[in-house]
């Protein structure tokens, strides 16, 4: 089975989307997403937010990214080795931080497009067991996998 790593990262934005401090971001959101798309391990991300299910499942006002690549250090290469690294270090200007894991990463076939409701799935499971083979973070992508 060949298999690819599914990616969701949930935020909250500290302002309005009108609001100017809000402004770089949403500016810089085009230009992101190119550098993922063009980035040799990227497969696929949702185009196509599904807003009014997300308020269902979190709340309103939640913004999220939804994405296959190809491994965990394609994934990792794009966040911590392109620009990308720079508007995460900013991410305290524009999101809230949350006491809970907002990132979940979880194995799916090759073929298979995650769906929101799954991503919160494995949110959830992340939030509630912690990491294991059915949704992990980038912190404990490392260790090892125990299948039951």
């Amino acid at each position: 089975m060949n298999r690819r790593l599914a990616q969701f990262d949930l935020v909250k934005p500290k302002f309005p989307k009108e609001d100017s401090r809000m402004e770089e971001f949403y500016a810089s959101t085009g230009y992101v997403n190119g550098l993922a798309e063009q980035h040799p391990g990227f497969i696929w991300r949702e185009t196509e937010e599904n807003q009014q299910l997300l308020d269902q499942l979190w709340g309103e006002g939640y913004l999220y990214t939804l994405s296959l690549w190809k491994d965990v250090e394609s994934l990792k290469a794009f966040l911590y080795e392109t620009p990308h690294k720079t508007f995460m270090q900013r991410g305290r200007e524009w999101f809230d931080s949350v006491s809970r894991p907002r990132v979940v990463l979880w194995w799916v076939e090759d073929g298979h497009i995650p769906s929101l409701r799954e991503a919160h799935s494995r949110l959830t499971h992340l939030y509630e067991v912690g990491p294991s083979y059915e949704a992990f973070d980038l912190h404990s992508s490392e260790l090892p996998t125990v299948l039951y």
